[in-house]
């Protein structure tokens, strides 16, 4: 099974069914899970490495997501989400793009974008290329801003290329041509 020392978390998994897993997870985050229907298989991963539950949550994401779940925390709630069936609104966190850093890469998150060199429609053309699959884009035209709900590494992306667009001086230096 897997340990937990000091709010820090230990993955020692074999075969474990996700329902286990998940519920191991909740209990060692002080977390409630709602988990209807678990992904099918099992999880199996070993790591000598401390994880704290954001880092956790992450790691479980990115195993989450190659089967179609991923998983969504609001305030005290875990949700397990299948993606084919659409990620509910409601339950993805609204966040300021400052506190993107504060997310892990496979976090699923919403931003909005101010947009003034470009049209919310052209900077949803561009963004639209560097979204995966549970990636979504409202473009509120009047505000001149898009809504971006992705994962927190791909929002990263989004912000540093609208960055680099809307304001090309803050990139000068950065750019490095090989």
């Amino acid at each position: 099974m897997a340990s937990g020392v000091k709010d820090k978390l230990q993955f020692k998994f074999r075969f474990a069914p996700w329902k286990d897993v998940l519920d191991w997870f909740a209990k060692q985050a002080d977390l409630s899970l709602v988990l209807d229907n678990p992904p099918p298989g099992t999880f199996n991963y070993t790591d000598t490495r401390l994880y704290s539950p954001a880092e956790a949550i992450d790691l479980l994401n990115s195993v989450l997501l190659t089967k179609g779940f991923t998983l969504i925390r609001r305030d005290r709630l875990l949700m397990l989400v299948n993606l084919q069936d659409g990620i509910p609104a409601n339950l993805v966190a609204v966040i300021p793009s400052d506190d993107l850093d504060k997310r892990g890469e496979f976090e699923i998150v919403s931003c909005l974008f101010a947009v003034e060199r470009l049209s919310p429609e052209e900077a949803d053309v561009e963004i639209r290329k560097l979204l995966g699959p549970q990636g979504l884009v409202v473009i509120l035209s009047k505000a001149r801003q898009i809504q971006v709900t992705d994962t927190a590494g791909r929002l990263r992306t989004v912000r540093r290329v609208l960055l680099s667009i809307e304001n090309p001086e803050s990139m000068q230096g950065k750019l490095h041509v090989f």
